[in-house]
């Protein structure tokens, strides 16, 4: 921001009008002695004591002429509205309703102090309506889409009809006066659908008037980790290419997906394909369907997607078995149905809604007591599946 020059920075006109009135009042006041003195002190305070002070200084001032006789007392209450509305400008910390106050019990005194009560009444007027009118609009991409736990970030546009300040929903403040683009980092670490309030606080020059409008943000989809991970899964399962390393002859039970059909028109007889680099094994994956919250069940749901997938780069099938509250089920994953047997292992999973007990207890009888199947690898939340691991596991 620049800063404006020291020349008027405050103008000349509105430090020397203040150094001057005390005079008048003095001339005004004569032979009223306790107006006089009144003046005379102002005349001293405005010398040194009171140059740096604004707002105080000109409440001051009506004080004293307050004490003027009505005519003068009017005519100078009229005429400090100016100083007094420059003087707010630089520092004033009083609300509107505050000032009123102070001129009503002012003008309860003294009538003729009238003029700055009307002021105070009709600035603050115009400014609550000033910006009661506006209608500020918050524009995003389209459609805005994240993953639970990720981070965000895109361009927000802001318009203003007057300046205000914003809080954006990454919690920082920015201050607009027509239009901003601004970039917005956004992290949210449940899935569902998101409309942020954004408020706009305008703040009268004065600082007397302070409004503030709460604006919907424009809806964020955010979709669960589980459900990205397994998006993720299937192009990383059907981007695999098939390494051929030579050829046997057909067996029953052979996939017949695995046939050779070029090696099959060259000799005539069936036969498949001896593919590179798979497991000799079939990889056997226990998971834990079931979690204390939701969070957590989505992180472990994220981690058996990519578990399976990885598995499934370097074997024809993987065997997932599924541990619930209701006991334990078996389900076959390939590449073929990748998608479908993540799902439906999803579709089983559940929050318990519940934190875990000290030593990770039974959860009052929450959770099965039986050990898990053999597994190569055992995946759950932490303090869950911790007491179960044996050999490999991924806790989450």
């Amino acid at each position: 921001m620049r800063m404006p020059s020291p020349r008027w920075s405050p103008p000349p006109i509105y430090d020397a009008a203040r150094k001057a009135l005390p005079l008048l009042y003095l001339a005004a006041a004569w032979p009223n002695l306790p107006a006089v003195a009144a003046a005379a002190a102002l005349f001293a305070l405005e010398l040194k004591p009171l140059a740096r002070l604004h707002t105080a200084a000109l409440l001051l001032h009506y004080a004293v002429a307050a004490l003027l006789p009505p005519p003068a007392a009017a005519a100078f209450a009229t005429a400090l509205i100016p100083l007094l509305h420059a003087a707010k400008t630089r520092d004033n910390s009083l609300r509107w309703h505050v000032h009123l106050l102070i001129f009503a019990l002012a003008t309860a005194f003294s009538p003729a102090l009238a003029p700055a009560l009307l002021y105070t009444l009709a600035e603050a007027a115009w400014y609550h309506a000033k910006f009661a009118r506006d209608r500020p609009a918050v524009e995003a991409p389209p459609r805005l889409e994240a993953v639970a736990g990720r981070p965000l970030t895109y361009r927000l546009r802001i318009k203003t009809g007057a300046p205000a300040v914003v809080d954006l929903p990454d919690g920082r403040s920015v201050s607009v006066d027509g239009e901003a683009a601004v970039d917005v980092k956004a992290l949210f670490d449940t899935a569902g659908l998101y409309a942020p309030r954004l408020v706009f606080t305008y703040v009268s020059p004065t600082g007397t008037v302070v409004y503030r409008r709460a604006v919907r943000h424009p809806p964020i989809y955010v979709m669960p980790r589980a459900r990205a991970a397994v998006d993720l899964g299937a192009r990383l399962v059907a981007g695999v290419p098939e390494e051929v390393s030579g050829a046997r002859e057909y067996a029953p039970g052979d996939p017949l997906r695995r046939l050779h059909w070029k090696k099959m028109a060259k000799i005539a007889k069936p036969v498949v394909k001896i593919l590179e680099g798979r497991a000799a094994g079939e990889p056997r994956i226990a998971a834990l369907l079931y979690a204390t919250t939701p969070k957590a069940l989505d992180r472990v749901l994220e981690a058996l997607a990519g578990a399976v997938a990885a598995a499934l780069t370097r074997a024809e099938k993987v065997e997932v078995i599924a541990i619930t509250r209701r006991g334990t089920e078996r389900v076959e994953a390939r590449r073929s149905n990748y998608r479908d047997a993540v799902e439906g292992l999803i579709a089983v999973a559940e929050p318990l809604d519940a934190s875990p007990a000290p030593a990770y207890a039974d959860l009052a009888g929450l959770l099965p007591k039986a050990e898990p199947p053999e597994a190569d690898i055992l995946i759950g939340e932490r303090p869950l599946a911790r007491p179960l691991c044996r050999r490999n596991c991924l806790l989450v």
